[in-house]
């Protein structure tokens, strides 16, 4: 190829025959290239600075991404349309209030960015800052007139929940400041106080209270997570931000709102505020409830949220936990520790759930599934002695507070049917040292032993051949098993 051509062909990849329309495109690739050389040589080309990419992104939409304030002035000044939107009707000024960037902010709104042009999702400019966090961009857009309570179309949430949630505090403060309402409702009816004990952000709780927020907001229970549930939010609940920090694992945000008049007797989501407090395990929150006057003999109206996948237990007969107080669930956890405190507080430990199990029964592991802790996370350890050694001292203290270690519950279970579905030889031992009658039938014919022989627990067999064989030598009546089986 000689000179001449040579020199040609390199003008001609620099501009293509094609003219103007490929000056365009050149530039949106220059641009998004960050090849400085380029762009200057095509805006010197008069190339056009409005014309996009396939998705409607343009040069400018670009510079404002890499934060290119340089290229975004050359740009605006060659005429580029600041409130130019893409598909998505994502604007520049979008782009850089996500970089958090006020230089490129206050060079978009200086040359007339409009601050509330929103997105397809009705995502505004404020909304993207308040959750970036850059208190200087949030004043510059309020500044501007930004709408401070405009509501994204999906969520129906505002800037101000969003600042809230990821506890940006100067950012709420400009907010606050600018007659952000704080009490609104997104979709599902979450306010900025009930996201603030969701994330467990204190001071973005504090500064809500003293903006006028009432400490006892609530909302339809099911935002702290329980994955098990068909609805993200369970109708007819009401939790309160209260319970929301509890379920949410935030003891220092529940404190907090104890300390700051949080309703401790709240039940409209089926359960107390003691309830998740003895589930979560926060024995120093549970005792502050307590002096605060929560009730320790309170009953689940709903069950409690789980804390993992449910593995159904498919054993024939289930315990019914409505009706479970504080203390019950803190037997069934083998929680000792709770439950001492719980009984020093009144509580009474022979209340039942409302088909009649007993605490003492769910200690010993009536409810017991193979695969899961007494909370109802998933155990993956070889062995389940630390969850049987837990049940015994649950059963100790049972037995030292007067519970009846024979009682039935309405489908004929005893504590020494738990002892043997958890296949805990050391409570078996124990139950029959302090009297308990080994040959109940349970409604489905099945004895302790029996259910040592095998049962069907989350679709698998299991034996316990321990336990079936101390209560063989305790003098267990094994052929009542073996009529039942072939009758």
């Amino acid at each position: 190829m000689n000179a001449r051509l040579t020199g040609a062909f390199l003008i001609a990849a620099i501009m293509p025959l094609a003219g103007y329309t490929a000056l365009t495109g050149r530039l949106v690739d220059a641009v998004k290239d960050q090849n400085p050389a380029l762009i200057q040589s095509l805006l010197k080309q008069h190339a056009d600075v409005n014309a996009a990419q396939g998705d409607g992104a343009g040069p400018l939409h670009w510079a404002a991404h890499w934060d290119d304030g340089a290229t975004a002035g050359a740009l605006i000044r060659a005429g580029a349309k600041v409130n130019a939107s893409d598909d998505e009707g994502v604007t520049p000024l979008a782009l850089a209030c996500l970089n958090a960037s006020a230089p490129m902010v206050e060079m978009l709104l200086k040359a007339g960015a409009n601050p509330n042009v929103a997105q397809s999702s009705g995502e505004t400019p404020l909304m993207v800052a308040a959750l970036t966090g850059n208190a200087a961009v949030v004043k510059l857009l309020l500044d501007h007139g930004a709408d401070v309570n405009a509501i994204e179309s999906a969520l129906s949430q505002t800037a101000l929940m969003r600042a809230v949630a990821e506890n940006h505090l100067q950012v709420m403060r400009l907010l606050i400041d600018a007659h952000a309402d704080v009490t609104a409702r997104s979709k599902n009816r979450f306010t900025p106080l009930l996201f603030a004990a969701q994330q467990g952000n204190i001071e973005s709780a504090r500064m809500l209270l003293a903006a006028g927020v009432g400490v006892n907001e609530t909302a339809p229970d099911g935002i702290a997570g329980d994955t098990n549930s068909r609805l993200m939010f369970k109708p007819g609940t009401e939790a309160g931000a209260l319970l929301v920090s509890i379920d949410s694992g935030h003891e220092a945000m529940a404190r907090f709102l104890v300390e700051n008049g949080a309703d401790v007797k709240q039940h409209d989501a089926g359960r107390t505020p003691l309830h998740s407090a003895v589930q979560r395990e926060m024995p120093e929150l549970a005792s502050l409830l307590l002096a605060k006057g929560a009730d320790p003999n309170a009953k689940l109206e709903r069950p409690m949220p789980l804390l993992s996948r449910f593995i159904g237990q498919q054993a024939g007969v289930d315990t019914n936990p409505i009706g479970a107080t504080p203390f019950w669930l803190a037997a069934d956890y083998g929680d000792v520790h709770m439950m001492q405190l719980l009984a020093d507080h009144g509580a009474d430990p022979s209340l039942t759930t409302i088909d009649k199990t007993t605490p003492l029964m769910a200690a010993s592991g009536v409810d017991f599934i193979e695969g899961q802790d007494r909370y109802g996370r998933r155990w993956f350890q070889a062995t389940t002695m630390p969850l049987q050694m837990a049940g015994l001292e649950a059963v100790k203290l049972m037995i030292a507070l007067g519970s009846n270690i024979n009682a039935v519950n309405a489908d004929g279970q005893t504590a020494l049917h738990g002892a043997a579905y958890m296949g805990s030889t050391p409570l078996i031992q124990f139950l029959a040292d302090h009297g308990a009658k080994l040959d109940v039938p349970n409604k489905l014919g099945q004895t302790p032993y029996y259910i040592a022989q095998g049962v069907y627990q989350a679709g698998s067999f299991f034996v316990r051949k321990d336990a079936g064989e101390l209560l063989r030598k305790l003098g267990a009546d094994i052929t009542i098993g073996a009529q039942m089986k072939h009758s």
